[in-house]
């Protein structure tokens, strides 16, 4: 089972094993190597490309600013100033090329998958057992979200860093003398480490487990090192501080609550989260970018106290084995604490709070409790010689379940195509199914989808998406319905009202466009075709001089707009004047 750095030093590290463990990461990489071919997906674009910010004079800005800052109108709620910085420093040597983004993106994930090699090493002191570890955290389907999308290699990039700082604390705890440079590392790692994501915050938390966890005597409780105790409080303590008042001030009021749910209401719904997030560990089928998932609306229900029940079973089995085995705690706390974050449903989308790549770093626990049964077995049945065959076909079959999940990350069409197909009454996948296919040119197939986003959940983005794609799809009946109801919801919609202008201007409607027009114009002065189209409806109404004016402004705003220079150069010619 798990031992202490204080029971026995680690194993020898054998050529072989260095061998193994090489040739694990190389597999891993080749799992995912047909990532390297894909393109820009879902939040990608956003961030990389269309971030005018990404590039080293912004620098500061990229540190005092939230993640989302550099797109319009988009609140923030996190704060991953290194993210971003990983980002441009992968645009400096590669340039936007997404195949490099995706490469590096895998290579971070080996990284942390070493890692957690040298972590289960020096809690399980068996070389054989933390490659096996190594192999379900690296090669596990879970994994693959993380893997193959370029925007969530900050789970990598974070676990990677709270790792090395967990190793360091450790090698620190060891050593009796001369061991303030690793305390002063492992404080250096956890604050980069949680510039990279919010989740990294737990690991005082995991470490606090591990400095209580003393197997030297089972009969009585866990005894404590009060210098390592404090040494642990001074190094990390103050980091977590510092950061949280850095975060605060960076992010200020934008840091708002994202759901309407009530503070109470959101609890009877966790054990049912965290019963599903232990599912799809033990069981990884039918995994997706969404999930169909309903809050459970009263602790009366049975979708609270089954789950709850079946939670409490679980958690009296790890707690008696762990009592036996005082060191699965730490396995125990690499699982469950970097769960917590997730379950502030108030601080999540709408109806989207379960994602994959919530549970990286969970998966080192998971990864350790199989390492921790294997080594139990191999010291069990010494000369049973089905244990590593077995462990490698699991580790093969896993492999290609993720390089099978994987594939559906080659675009934002297969992705949430994928989505609707596991969980057709998420809003949000039917909204992003739609958006893929609406930037495609497939208005037509979009609509619906957007239509279906609305009626699962009344919202005024679905509704004006719909509007879009109708209108694009020349279904201006259609078009007209659902942008009114877009801003029924939201009067503040520029590109509603422009819509709304543009089928009034083709129905030949241009007063009524004029006055949608303006208010577009109102919300949005400076958008792109909004004053072409005004001195096209001004046009048609006769009024040359105004047209022609909003003409100018187009092509002053806008000077690529070969539409305005045409317009201005022959209203001039014909002379502006109004009849």
């Amino acid at each position: 089972m798990l031992q202490p750095e204080s029971q026995e030093p680690d194993p020898p590290l054998e050529r072989s094993r260095l061998f193994a463990l090489a040739g694990l990461l190389l597999g891993t990489a080749l799992t995912f190597a047909s990532t390297f071919k894909f393109g820009w997906v879902y939040d990608d674009v956003p961030q990389i490309p269309q971030n005018q910010n990404l590039q080293w004079s912004h620098l500061g800005f990229l540190f005092t600013h939230h993640l989302w800052a550099s797109a319009t109108a988009t609140g923030g709620r996190f704060y991953r100033p290194l993210l971003t910085l990983w980002f441009l420093i992968n645009k400096s040597i590669f340039g936007l090329h997404p195949h490099w983004f995706h490469i590096t993106t895998v290579l971070a994930h080996a990284a942390a998958a070493a890692l957690a090699f040298f972590v289960a090493r020096s809690l399980l002191k068996e070389n054989g057992a933390a490659l096996f570890t190594a192999a379900i955290f690296a090669l596990h389907p879970l994994q693959a979200e993380s893997a193959s999308w370029i925007s969530s290699v900050n789970d990598s990039l974070a676990a990677a860093l709270c790792f090395a700082s967990f190793l360091t604390y450790r090698k620190a705890r060891a050593r009796q003398q001369y061991s303030s440079g690793w305390w002063m590392l492992a404080s250096v790692l956890f604050l980069l480490a949680l510039f990279t994501k919010e989740v990294s915050i737990v690991l005082p938390g995991i470490i606090l487990v591990d400095l209580l966890s003393d197997p030297a005597d089972n009969s009585r409780p866990a005894s404590l090192s009060l210098p390592s105790l404090l040494a642990a409080i001074l190094t990390y303590v103050p980091v977590a501080i510092l950061w949280l008042l850095l975060r605060s001030w960076v992010l200020g009021g934008s840091a708002a609550i994202s759901s309407s749910i009530p503070s109470i209401g959101y609890l009877w719904s966790i054990p049912k989260i965290v019963l599903f997030n232990l599912y799809r560990i033990v069981l990884p089928l039918h995994l997706s970018p969404h999930y169909d998932f309903r809050l459970v609306e009263s602790p009366g229900s049975a979708q609270f106290l089954l789950p709850l029940a079946a939670l409490i079973a679980l958690a009296s089995l790890a707690i008696l084995a762990a009592r036996r085995h005082p060191p699965l705690w730490v396995a125990l706390a690499w699982l469950i604490l970097p769960m917590l974050p997730t379950l502030n449903l108030r601080w999540m989308n709408q109806d989207d709070f379960i994602h994959d790549r919530y549970l990286y770093m969970s998966m080192l626990g998971a990864a350790l409790l199989a390492g921790s049964g294997y080594a139990w077995v191999g010291k069990k049945w010494p000369r049973q010689q089905l244990v590593r065959p077995l462990a490698a076909a699991l580790a093969v079959v896993l492999a290609f379940g993720s390089a099978i999940q994987s594939q559906y990350w080659a675009n934002d069409v297969i992705l949430f195509l994928r989505a609707v197909t596991v969980a057709p009454n998420n809003e949000w996948a039917q909204l992003n199914y739609g958006s893929a296919l609406s930037s495609r040119g497939r208005y037509a197939e979009a609509a619906p989808h957007f239509v279906r986003s609305y009626e699962l959940k009344t919202g005024w983005m679905a509704a004006d998406f719909a509007g879009f794609a109708y209108q694009q799809s020349a279904d201006l009946l259609q078009a007209e319905r659902w942008f009114t109801t877009a801003l029924q919801l939201n009067p503040a919609l520029a590109n509603a009202w422009f819509g709304l202008a543009q089928i009034r201007l083709a129905q030949h409607h241009p007063e009524e466009a004029t006055s949608y027009l303006r208010k577009a114009l109102k919300i949005e002065p400076a958008a792109d075709g909004y004053h072409y189209e005004l001195g096209s409806a001004l046009e048609q109404l006769g009024q040359k001089s105004d047209a022609l004016e909003e003409y100018q402004k187009e092509l002053q705003m806008h000077p690529y707009q070969t539409g305005a220079r045409k317009a201005v150069e022959r209203l001039q010619a014909t002379g502006p004047a109004d009849r």
